[in-house]
């Protein structure tokens, strides 16, 4: 055999290597689209990849960034009472002209307005200028009554407030109790914190066996691990991506609904151009899992350890 004929065999042969294990990875990896939904429990679709607001605020930082993305394809918005940006977010939504039923919209109930979990939505609404969020989320179980709460946000959901109701940084005990508890529903979404150094694997376990959707934020972990991510930059240099993108193609390819942060345009656009391009293969995100080390880019994930007795 020539060297030219051995050269194309060998390309053909790592191409078809690599397609196999893509065909190999979870089922959720078909995401050549920004656009790809996931069915939530509820029947719902919710967008995979979205954009996170938290700490977005003050000088039109949220409304800058909600712009920038929605202009890029973006059509989840996360956003919280806690934020203090509903007000900006809902003006860059409306300011798009992209109709409503194409933009899903999150927003979480303040830790220390469990009281009135029904007339916090609608102070939201009024500010996102919006009839329904597509997504309530208990923001914290710090804020306790969370029985009470939760039955609240159901009431909120058949009022119409909110197509879905959900939870944010409620760990497995949590989750259990509420189960137990015999409430009519579930949680459709559990955000917590999630990235390559700390995966949650009890929790996402948990979640996936009991149909509730698994959102995550902090993809990046705030950057506090990036520039030492020696395996998330090998897998960088072959995948033909940047570490960061690494590491939220990591968590879209999981099947992790996901939302990255960012008010910078470059950074905003960097994020998303992850869809359309080969998986990670299967080893390579064998390889990521190995980097879960636990740690906390957040104190909010701190709440998913408080026990059920002091939070019902």
């Amino acid at each position: 055999m020539g060297v030219c004929c051995s050269q194309r065999l060998s390309v053909v042969k790592a191409l078809a290597s690599r397609k196999d294990d893509e065909k190999k990875s979870d089922n959720k990896t078909a995401i050549s689209s920004i656009n790809t939904r996931d069915k939530l429990s509820s029947g719902n679709m919710i967008p995979r990849f979205g954009l996170g607001t938290w700490l977005s605020k003050g000088k039109g930082e949220a409304y800058n960034a909600v712009k920038i993305a929605l202009r890029n394809g973006y059509r989840l918005i996360d956003t919280a009472q806690l934020y203090d940006n509903e007000e900006d977010v809902g003006r860059a939504i409306k300011e798009s002209k992209i109709p409503r039923n194409e933009i899903y919209v999150v927003t979480k109930l303040r830790p220390e307005k469990h009281n009135d979990p029904v007339g916090e939505l609608e102070i939201s609404l009024h500010k996102l200028g919006l009839e329904y969020v597509d997504l309530y989320l208990i923001h914290s179980p710090s804020g306790k009554q969370v029985l009470d709460t939760w039955n609240s946000l159901i009431e909120a959901k058949k009022k119409g407030l909110a197509k879905d109701i959900g939870v944010s940084n409620f760990g497995v005990e949590q989750l259990e109790n509420l189960k137990k508890s015999s409430c009519s529903e579930m949680p459709a979404v559990n955000q917590i914190e999630l990235h390559l150094w700390n995966q949650q694997k009890k929790t996402v376990k948990y979640l996936q066996e009991n149909n509730i959707a698994v959102m995550g934020y902090c993809p990046l972990g705030r950057l506090k691990r990036i520039d030492s991510a020696t395996k998330a930059k090998e897998v960088a240099t072959n995948c033909s991506l940047t570490v960061p993108q690494v590491a939220i193609r990591w968590s879209v390819q999981k099947g992790y609904i996901t939302i990255p942060k960012s008010s910078n345009e470059n950074r905003i656009k960097e994020n998303s151009n992850i869809f359309g391009k080969c998986c990670i293969p299967k080893q390579m995100m064998e390889e990521l899992e190995a980097m879960d080390e636990g740690f906390k880019a957040s104190n909010s994930v701190n709440s998913m350890d408080i026990p059920w007795e002091d939070i019902k």
